[in-house]
């Protein structure tokens, strides 16, 4: 894709980023290359250290994290025209990754070196006042989250993920095992279980 091409397709995609391009940061879009991601493959690993930074152009990305007894919570998914938040703490802190990332489906994106994004930091006032901004509003996500898991309960936020999947679906019956649902939840699939033969019970 020639430069201006793809600088502009990415433009679109980010907003938020396109109010504040300047010089320097279109020039550092410009040396971006594209990256194409099957279905299913391991963006990192927890304990990775970062390497790269994408812009998601195509597809979704889930991030997640394991406990120490094999559990799986899902923290936030990525879509196009969003930032990931464990890039940008382990990029702006040089820190290793505190969770895991997969694709969700086939992926398309943009990616710069670890050592382009803090030169472009440095030299373009935009980027850098974009990714304070977004590392910002991502944070406000995760403390959401939190307060989910926290302090709803879980027949509740099974029922708001089942709600999520079936809008995701455009109202198609879902096709997800209770196993999964266990992992999106941090929780076990007997639990799962039980539960959604409770509410099916209630209502009968």
């Amino acid at each position: 894709m020639h430069c201006s091409s793809q600088c502009e397709k990415l433009l679109k995609q980010y907003p938020a980023l396109a109010s504040q391009a300047d010089e320097a940061c279109r020039q550092m879009l410009c040396e971006a290359r594209m990256c194409d991601i099957p279905t299913g493959t391991d963006m990192f690993r927890e304990a990775d250290a970062c390497q790269h930074f994408m812009w998601l152009l195509e597809g979704s990305v889930r991030v997640f994290k394991h406990s120490p007894e094999g559990r799986e919570v899902t923290l936030y998914r990525l879509s196009p025209g969003e930032l990931c938040l464990l890039s940008l703490n382990s990029l702006l802190g040089g820190q290793s990754y505190p969770a895991s990332a997969k694709s969700d489906t086939r992926v398309r994106g943009l990616v710069i070196a670890a050592s382009q994004f803090h030169q472009a930091l440095d030299v373009s006032k935009g980027f850098r006042n974009y990714v304070l901004q977004s590392l910002t509003e991502r944070l406000s996500d995760m403390i959401s989250l939190v307060s989910s898991v926290v302090f709803r309960r879980l027949d509740l936020r099974l029922a708001c993920l089942l709600g999520q999947q079936f809008e995701r679906s455009g109202g198609q019956p879902l096709r997800i095992t209770h196993a999964a649902l266990a992992r999106e939840l941090g929780t076990t699939r007997e639990v799962i279980s039980r539960i959604l033969k409770s509410s099916s019970g209630k209502i009968a």
